[in-house]
């Protein structure tokens, strides 16, 4: 099993140090003690770094305090991307609250988490088990989380909040952009975190754009692109991505394979599947399906490839639609009519849902939402009529829905959000 350097050193100095500590007190130990008093054999080094990646996110964090040489192996970046490849036994889902508080409208961000022995696709309930609130995300909302890291927004300031180790950064700000000191009413922020596998970083992207002052339904947009590379200097700052064709993100944004993937305007309710390579920094635009409604679809993963999912006919009809994309260099997409069985109608009639992404088991994760689209694609989301908090999980492959409810919400309220689910616990240090 090979392990990087930089472990090899901190475990060979911390064996160093247990030796010459072994060594002095065999000085001092009476010759004729039993030799059941002699030191247990020391672990192997790759037995002590298996032990660890199978230890809960909590016992490291306490064993970070042993010392200096365990604190450094533990953040060491090759310890941290070994974790990152072990998915949690845990799923969890982050849930925005709102509720008043001696008149005052107060926000609240929760962890409900799923029972570790349960298995994904069999799991009927989460339970809120932690507030993440601190007084640093006042004002802001959570835009994204990825392998365990936030990214909360202000437009046009952001924060990233690592969930495990509670480290929370501020981000420096966008300069020389011309979009966004412009005093806009229509001016869109779209921001995404993302892994670059060949150079081993995380970058947050953050994208600004606008319609054009231009009349008409062909009217173009303007857009700007940036990126800023996590765990560098006091140095970094955001750099500016040449993007050759304009466009104004409409849909949310999906990570499929280190790419992130959304429907787009070049022009006024022309749609473009828009791909960002987080290891090139490349653009690319592929056509999408012609008669498709931005509106109503939303891209997901599907067994490892960009999909458009349609749920709007399901509280409905219980139909759905799904473009699958076959190949994008030919822009073949292929389309399937979903139709969930009558005798589960009960469980979503009259319910308007809003997509947010798959879980690992491709199931499309519904969250109840009354939803309402401007022009510009801003969507507007006003207050649920129940203070029930629940999701809905639809097997793609066995057309199958059910309810998984979030119980023990600590606050009586009827405006509540998910936005995100994760499975990772990420000791990266920012």
């Amino acid at each position: 099993m090979a392990f990087s350097f930089d472990l090899a050193v901190i475990f060979h100095r911390e064996r160093r140090m247990k030796k010459r500590s072994t060594i002095i007190k065999r000085r001092r130990r009476p010759r004729d003690m039993c030799k059941s008093h002699e030191p247990m054999p020391e672990i192997p080094f790759d037995l002590v770094i298996e032990i660890l990646t199978r230890l809960p996110a909590k016992s490291l964090m306490r064993f970070k305090a042993v010392s200096k040489l365990w604190s450094s192996l533990i953040c060491s970046p090759t310890f941290t991307n070994r974790l990152l490849k072990v998915p949690s036994s845990t799923l969890r889902l982050y849930v925005t609250s709102c509720f008043l508080d001696n008149s005052h409208l107060k926000s609240k961000l929760l962890s409900s988490s799923s029972c570790p022995s349960s298995d994904i696709t069999t799991i009927s309930s989460f339970v809120i088990d932690e507030d993440l609130t601190i007084p640093a995300m006042i004002g802001y909302y959570m835009a994204h989380v990825f392998r365990g890291l936030m990214l909360f927004v202000k437009e046009p300031s952001t924060k990233i909040y690592n969930t495990t180790t509670r480290q929370l950064i501020v981000l420096p700000d966008i300069e020389e952009s011309n979009v966004i000191v412009e005093e806009h009413k229509n001016k869109k922020f779209m921001y995404r975190i993302g892994h670059d596998p060949a150079h081993d970083q995380y970058k947050v992207v953050c994208i600004v754009a606008r319609p054009s002052d231009e009349f008409g339904e062909l009217k173009p947009f303007l857009s700007e692109h940036w990126v800023f590379i996590l765990g560098g200097n006091e140095l970094s700052r955001w750099r500016k991505i040449t993007c050759r064709t304009p466009h104004l993100p409409v849909t949310q944004i999906i990570n499929i394979n280190e790419r992130m993937h959304y429907l787009a305007w070049v022009r006024l309710l022309c749609p473009m599947l828009v791909s960002f390579d987080f290891s090139s920094e490349k653009i690319s635009l592929l056509q999408a399906p012609e008669d498709i409604s931005v509106f109503d679809y939303d891209p997901i993963e599907y067994y490892g490839r960009v999909a458009l999912f349609e749920c709007s006919g399901l509280g409905r009809e219980g139909m759905m639609n799904l473009w699958v994309m076959g190949d994008g260099e030919k822009n073949i997409w292929s389309k399937k009519t979903l139709v969930v069985h009558p005798s589960q109608m009960d469980i979503v009639n009259s319910i308007s849902l809003r997509v947010q992404g798959t879980t690992r088991n491709n199931e499309v994760i519904l969250v109840p939402q009354n939803l309402k689209y401007t022009r510009t694609g801003e969507v507007i989301v006003e207050p649920q009529n129940t203070t029930l908090l629940y999701i809905f999980l639809y097997d793609l492959q066995k057309s199958l829905i059910r309810k998984v409810e979030i119980k023990e919400t600590p606050y009586h309220t009827t405006i509540w959000d998910v936005v995100g689910l994760d499975d990772v616990e990420n000791f990266m240090s920012l």
